[in-house]
């Protein structure tokens, strides 16, 4: 079986202190739903700390932004 890597982000989100709210499909999966899903949605706290702590996760994931503007 393939590891859920939404427990690898929310980890790092922890470590991070990234104040965030998982949402969508993978939170259905998380608490033990059946839903499908191939991506991740939170909803963030847009206040100038966290947004530096969501950086600081974005590069240890080493993810990439698509399809939004720059923060």
């Amino acid at each position: 079986m393939i590891p859920n890597p939404i427990h690898k982000v929310l980890s790092i989100f922890q470590s991070c202190e990234v104040r965030a709210l998982l949402m969508g499909g993978q939170a259905c999966v998380f608490y033990g739903g059946a839903e499908f899903s191939r991506d991740t949605d939170f909803a963030i706290l847009a206040d100038s700390y966290n947004l530096e702590r969501l950086n600081l996760v974005m590069s240890q994931l080493q993810a990439d932004v698509i399809a939004v503007p720059a923060l």
